[in-house]
């Protein structure tokens, strides 16, 4: 339990970083990609092996996605998102020199600021203005829910949840119709 913890707070620990929240969405897609292919690799392997106790798992098999994501997450998921962090920073640093050495060319050439640089900025007023207009407390409130919602997204898009749930109140409705029709014909 204590290395659980250690392994959750280190991931924590990256929050203080400039580009955590693309670097943990891209690395939590990541990670959930790679748990998608172990468990399609564990349903071929148990398919091909036969044996009673793999084949009485086959059952739960949409359990082997989450638990590889849980898995995963708690094993190497720092390292996974510190990676897709760096190359957050990386760009952003290629992306900066490029301007850079561009602003710098064409001042020499027309003494004047390049009208890119103008056309940038309002672009990026235009995508980013209600979020830099929000409070603090807001821009916490909607990056989590963000994340959130693109976490559950991400999670019953990659089990069968969805069936699952969707089934249960197909059939609870059927049943509650049922017992309407068996009212109603007395």
């Amino acid at each position: 339990m204590i290395f659980i913890r250690k392994r959750i707070q280190a991931i924590l620990d990256l929050k203080k970083e400039r580009h955590f929240v693309p670097g943990f969405i891209l690395g939590s897609y990541g990670i959930v990609m790679l748990a998608t292919l172990m468990a399609y690799g564990t349903f071929l392997f148990f398919g091909k092996i036969e044996n009673p106790f793999f084949d009485s798992l086959m059952p739960i098999g949409w359990l082997f996605m989450p638990m590889y994501v849980t898995l995963i997450t708690i094993i190497v998921g720092r390292e996974i998102i510190w990676c897709h962090m760096m190359i957050f920073r990386q760009l952003d640093h290629l992306t900066k020199w490029i301007i850079d050495k561009y602003s710098i060319r064409y001042f020499k050439k027309h003494k004047k600021d390049p009208p890119v640089i103008d056309f940038l900025a309002k672009v990026q007023y235009k995508l980013f203005a209600k979020f830099t207009k929000m409070t603090p407390r807001g821009r916490k409130r909607m990056m989590i829910s963000a994340i959130s919602v693109w976490i559950a997204w991400v999670v019953l898009g990659r089990t069968d949840t969805v069936d699952v749930i969707l089934g249960e109140v197909e059939r609870q409705f059927t049943d509650v119709q049922q017992w309407f029709i068996l009212i109603i014909s007395f």
